[in-house]
């Protein structure tokens, strides 16, 4: 744990996972050595389950280094050959923090790696990746603005024709507009509060209106 830390391109957290995997290096296998892969976080992504499958392959050809370097998942690494000691690899990867048009996750630098269905609750974003940034920005007012009404945002799309809108998990779309302003975000917080209060279950709230919202009651 302590050599962990020390390692300034590992983050400093305070549990790891390590994995042992017995490799045979050398066509004779007399030179039997061991490689403790030490990650950062115990590894859930369906790229890190294959790395540890094919350990043993590209230890033997010495590809190890170079397949690390071109995982998009692999946030930073360190390889340490002891001459009869285990090969150890500590690995920090990248964790994943939205899913970005069902194939990549993003992590919070924004940095793309590939998804898999491994995290299905995390926040689905559907736009062009220049208006992640946007939409960032104002995460935490929107949230602010739904968290008192029970609602779980599942995903947000932006589209030129349509604007932004976010899907709640229990199926309510609500229609933000081409702006992200404050206006938007106290008149979300009004609807909702006025809807909850009436216990209306509409479908779609419409606030792209400039003075007002409109439900909808459809599907």
């Amino acid at each position: 744990m302590r050599l962990f830390k020390k390692l300034s391109m590992i983050s400093r957290r305070e549990i790891i996972f390590i994995i042992l995997i017995p490799i045979f290096l050398g066509c004779s296998g007399q030179n039997n050595q061991k490689i403790n892969i030490v990650f950062d976080k115990p590894p859930t992504l369906k790229k890190e389950q294959e790395f540890i499958s094919n350990i043993s392959s590209l230890a033997l050809n010495k590809n190890l280094s170079k397949f690390l370097k071109d995982q998009n998942w692999v946030n930073s690494f360190l390889i340490k050959k002891h001459a009869f000691d285990p090969i150890e690899i500590f690995i920090e990867t990248r964790e994943p923090k939205y899913i970005w048009r069902e194939k990549f996750y993003l992590d919070n630098d924004l940095s793309k790696f590939l998804y898999f269905g491994e995290h299905p609750n995390l926040l689905h974003l559907y736009m062009p990746i220049e208006m992640v940034d946007e939409w960032l920005t104002v995460q935490d007012q929107i949230y602010l603005a739904v968290e008192s009404f029970s609602l779980e945002i599942s995903s947000v799309t932006y589209t030129e024709a349509e604007g932004w809108y976010f899907q709640s998990k229990n199926n309510l779309r609500v229609n933000l507009g081409s702006e992200l302003s404050s206006k938007v975000f106290k008149k979300l917080s009004l609807t909702l509060k006025y809807i909850f209060e009436k216990n209306l279950t509409p479908s779609i709230i419409d606030l792209r209106y400039e003075d007002g919202a409109a439900l909808n009651y459809g599907k």
